[in-house]
């Protein structure tokens, strides 16, 4: 009777053992699945940006530059260009966004970033003009939460980046090295 007794809290715990091998390799498999989610987002996102480099091309330091400074005597190509920049830009966060929500970063820190970069590139009246349009009513692909966050910084910034670049708080070198 003993043995018999034994040897069913034996067979209960082995059938316990086996539930929770199979809770275990359930848990594997969906972060193994988690894990290549985040592989095929950033890949899609990779490709993307590596297009719209290839549009950028060797002049978009000078078209960034004359977006801040002649906005409205761009040429096709350099708002093509700049359109480019700032949709890489909002992918970038985008992608940071998307991190977060599968739980590989923390909350904070993706919404930190939007707020120091957004006041960055996204405060020129070029760069406004374009999220605005970009961001307008059904015609973004931007996760509603990280939206809010970016039109808040949007609408909170009053710093042009010229004055960032340009102010008083930036010594700048002249080409012969002095100030």
């Amino acid at each position: 009777m003993n043995n018999s007794k034994i040897f069913n809290w034996l067979q209960v715990s082995a059938n316990i053992g086996i539930v929770l091998g199979l809770v275990l390799v359930g848990l594997q498999i969906k972060q193994s699945s988690d894990l290549t989610k985040i592989e095929l987002l950033y890949e899609e996102s990779r490709r993307f940006v590596e297009f719209e480099t290839m549009v950028v091309g060797e002049n978009a330091a000078e078209v960034w530059a004359k977006s801040l400074e002649d906005p409205k005597n761009l040429t096709l190509a350099e708002v093509r260009i700049m359109e480019s920049l700032l949709w890489s830009f909002v992918e970038q966060l985008r992608g940071t966004y998307r991190l977060a929500q599968l739980g590989l970063i923390e909350e904070e820190d993706w919404r930190k970033r939007v707020e120091s970069e957004v006041t960055f590139y996204l405060s020129d009246p070029y760069s406004r003009a374009w999220w605005k349009n970009y961001a307008g009513p059904d015609k973004t692909n931007i996760p509603p939460e990280l939206l809010a966050v970016i039109q808040a910084s949007v609408a909170a910034d009053n710093t042009p980046v010229m004055e960032y670049i340009i102010g008083p708080s930036r010594s700048l070198q002249n080409e012969d090295g002095k100030q």
